[in-house]
């Protein structure tokens, strides 16, 4: 366990140490935008800002720039639109962010109080659409109508995924194989859509910043919505099995919203009648040793599977580019993002 934790720390500080010039630029654009005279304002951007982690997201259109433009007789964009672009993705992670911390009723986030618990909801619900504005804004001002229209569809569909995940039937043992097996597709299609998406957008958007291929853009954009699902798939096993001193947020926060993730729906699906009374009652009383149950040990071991496997068929995505340091970087992050990583 512990080489597995250095090895993720390690690859962590590569990812950061390879990006260290782009990260920068886009940081300063970030501090730029998001500058204000209003004092509230500033203190909010302030604390956010501080939400900023891994910025894997920024990370990967940069990363999938640089990857796409080796060997390319011409740059599609200049590179300050890129910035642009990646520190605008990052605003609206950022955004989804404060408001999924209201809606869950979150008080920490990277062991830090969340905007709702330092403030108030109604700040926390402004807060959230002035980081939207200032994103579509930004996107905006590099006057690409294409990368602004890619912005809005995913910035879409990461709403529609976390409307849908917010109507989902509570886990109970009451629930069929046939309403396990639908809270399975409709898992899957909302972490596509709230997390999936914006990854995509972000490999999709550094890819078409430097060629005009068709082909390459989809091989990107499905890496990136793959590795999506994965790290999703990642974060709900890790919501189960660890602790808030390890993530950073609360801990069993899916439980303790009702939420049917796929670590519970496989537990469910493949619990004897005991189990899953067992497994019922520990999701009621967000039970701190639900991981430890048999059923429950099953899921995990489930879900972790078919994080691998997206995390694998995101490798064969980049297939299609050529065999460079960055390459080699994305392949290795697809897999990391895909097994039991820390937050």
């Amino acid at each position: 366990m512990t080489s597995l934790v250095t090895e993720q720390l390690s690859l962590r500080q590569r990812f950061a140490d390879f990006l260290a010039a782009d990260l920068q630029l886009v940081n300063e654009v970030l501090c730029e935008q998001l500058r204000s005279s209003h004092r509230l304002v500033s203190d909010l951007s302030d604390h956010v800002g501080r939400f900023r982690g891994k910025q894997i997201r920024p990370g990967l259109l940069m990363l999938f720039r640089r990857l796409t433009q080796i060997g390319s007789q011409s740059v599609r964009m200049p590179a300050l639109n890129a910035v642009r672009l990646a520190a605008a993705v990052e605003m609206i992670h950022t955004a989804t962010l404060v408001h999924d911390d209201l809606i869950d009723q979150s008080d920490l986030r990277r062991h830090m109080a969340t905007v709702h618990s330092r403030w108030d909801s109604q700040t926390a619900v402004l807060m959230g659409d002035y980081l939207f504005s200032r994103a579509f804004h930004l996107a905006a001002s590099t006057g690409d109508a294409v990368a602004c229209q890619l912005i809005g569809r995913a910035t879409d569909r990461t709403c529609v995924g976390e409307l849908l995940q917010k109507h989902v039937r509570r886990p109970d043992e009451s629930l069929t194989s046939a309403q396990l097996q639908s809270a399975e597709v409709d898992y899957f299609r909302v972490i596509r859509g709230k997390t999936g998406c914006l990854f995509g957008l972000s490999c999709l958007l550094g890819t078409r910043s430097a060629t005009s291929s068709r082909v390459l853009e989809l091989a990107a954009h499905r890496y990136g919505v793959r590795l999506g699902m994965a790290f999703q798939i990642s974060d709900d096993v890790l919501d189960l099995s660890q602790s808030c001193q390890t993530t950073g947020k609360d801990a069993r926060n899916d439980l303790e919203n009702g939420r049917l993730t796929l670590p519970l729906i496989r537990a469910f699906r493949a619990a004897s009648l005991e189990e899953r009374k067992e497994l019922a009652a520990a999701v009621e009383q967000n039970d701190p040793l639900i991981a430890e149950l048999p059923a429950m040990k099953r899921g995990i071991d489930s879900a972790a599977a078919t994080a691998l496997e997206l995390g694998r068929r995101a490798v064969g995505d980049l297939q299609r580019f050529g065999e460079t340091p960055e390459r080699g970087l994305l392949e290795e992050v697809s897999l990391w993002a895909a097994g039991q990583r820390t937050a």
